[in-house]
């Protein structure tokens, strides 16, 4: 497979067609950025992004950091969510894009969903708080500098967990090699 060049997008979708997301280039390696920063501490934060018109994919432009008031540590982490409702309302408000969900890291490990994260992601997309009753989840695993592995799955709000894998989408540019796990 031909490498793409640095704009490529990456694009899911579940077995049954009926959710895919599209992860921008540049969320994408707002992500990775973090995660090398992050060395060998969790990270993670918000998608943000919008829906296509008929709502089967959802389109991630923006993966925020941690937060201030965020706490990690090897196999765990805490976001914090200071400044982050100012945040989505700018992006609200502005009709560019909405909440869509959560990412983060497992450094030099699997990107395997563990069962906090599986509550998480069900309380989410049960609560009218957060808008989005369908949340993804996005998990990086392994080395972002190298060899690296994306998990992506949606969570209805009938507490479905539904898994997506990559479309024919080309691995990530540069000398990552990506690898989507299943």
């Amino acid at each position: 497979m031909a490498m793409p060049n640095a704009a490529t997008d990456l694009c899911f979708r579940s077995k049954d067609g009926a959710f895919g997301v599209r992860l921008g280039a540049t969320a994408r390696d707002q992500m990775l950025g973090l995660c090398v920063r992050a060395g060998r501490l969790e990270t993670g934060g918000v998608l943000i992004g919008r829906y296509t018109a008929d709502r089967r994919m959802a389109e991630i432009e923006l993966a925020t950091g941690p937060g201030t008031d965020s706490r990690a540590g090897r196999s765990w982490l805490i976001r914090g969510v200071e400044g982050l409702q100012r945040l989505l309302d700018q992006w609200w408000s502005g009709g560019r894009g909405y909440y869509l969900g959560e990412w983060h890291f497992h450094p030099h490990a699997a990107p395997t969903p563990s069962g906090r994260d599986t509550r998480q992601m069900r309380s989410i997309a049960a609560s009218p708080e957060y808008h989005c009753p369908e949340p993804v989840l996005l998990i990086i695993g392994g080395d972002p500098a190298g060899d690296f592995a994306l998990h992506v799955e949606v969570h209805t709000r009938t507490g479905d967990r539904v898994r997506l894998g990559p479309t024919d989408s080309p691995p990530l540019p540069h000398r990552r090699r990506s690898s989507v796990s299943e």
